[in-house]
């Protein structure tokens, strides 16, 4: 897996991007593995002045020393209201999860824009359905065992598919392009071939993405990112509260199909 990981890494396109960094073992990787080869990749946190990622963030970083490369961003609510609008009329959402995902890579490519030179926007997207990241996994291993867990790994990479043709359309309004590295044809073959049991440990494991783990420690990441729990992005950058109220309200309305994050 690290070999593959580091042959993805190779064929990344050279010009300047912006990387979506919560500080979390997914983006704390993908960050490690760039910045070991390039210096023209920003690390970009977005979120609400006191959401998760941007405190966790800004507070100490102690795995990427890197501050140059490094740019955090607070978000106000009108920021997040005008995405939630704009997106809602480019895309037809799978699901809420799926919907407010692209309201975050809405607000990424907005600020990657503000940067001048970037051409591409890079995601940490892939590891939370390879690895079984979301806790649907470990219920899935509890009730029907790991066999059934390899079949949603499937179903899963689907929905992945789809929020990759979603994202890669918000991107190209800002001009920009993107890149997903942990979605590729070489390292998700990789990732498939190790069995669940090593991905999830138990049906208790709460932490989940056990070897993915074990990976980002063998290259160098400290606890603080290693064992960060799973924490989905519409929550770590304070999105999912603003778009409730706004459905809660009428301020937004979406036709969500099939709700299963």
């Amino acid at each position: 897996m690290a070999e593959v990981a580091r042959k993805t890494f190779r064929n990344l396109p050279s010009e300047p991007a912006v990387l979506g960094y919560s500080g979390g073992i997914d983006s704390a990787i993908l960050a490690k593995l760039i910045l070991e080869r390039r210096r023209n990749v920003t690390l970009l946190t977005l979120g609400r002045e006191r959401s998760s990622d941007v405190k966790a963030v800004s507070e100490n970083d102690e795995n990427l020393t890197m501050e140059e490369n490094m740019l955090v961003g607070t978000l106000d609510n009108s920021e997040i209201e005008n995405a939630a609008k704009q997106v809602s009329s480019i895309i037809t959402a799978s699901s809420i999860s799926h919907y407010e995902d692209c309201i975050a890579f809405w607000l990424i490519s907005e600020r990657a824009l503000r940067r001048g030179d970037i051409k591409y926007v890079i995601s940490a997207n892939g590891p939370d359905e390879l690895f079984c990241g979301y806790d649907r996994f470990r219920r899935i291993v509890d009730s029907q065992g790991y066999e059934a867990a390899e079949k949603e790994i499937v179903a899963a990479l689907k929905i992945a598919e789809d929020l990759r043709y979603h994202v890669k359309t918000i991107a190209s309004q800002f001009g920009l392009q993107t890149c997903e590295p942990f979605l590729s044809e070489e390292f998700e073959r990789v990732a498939l071939q190790i069995p669940v049991r090593y991905k999830i440990l138990s049906p208790n494991d709460l932490l989940r993405k056990r070897i993915w783990r074990c990976f980002g420690r063998s290259i160098g990441l400290q606890d603080k990112s290693v064992l960060r729990p799973k924490k989905a992005m519409q929550y770590g950058m304070g999105i999912h509260a603003i778009t409730h109220n706004m459905l809660k309200h009428g301020a937004l309305k979406l036709e969500i199909k099939n709700e299963r994050k």
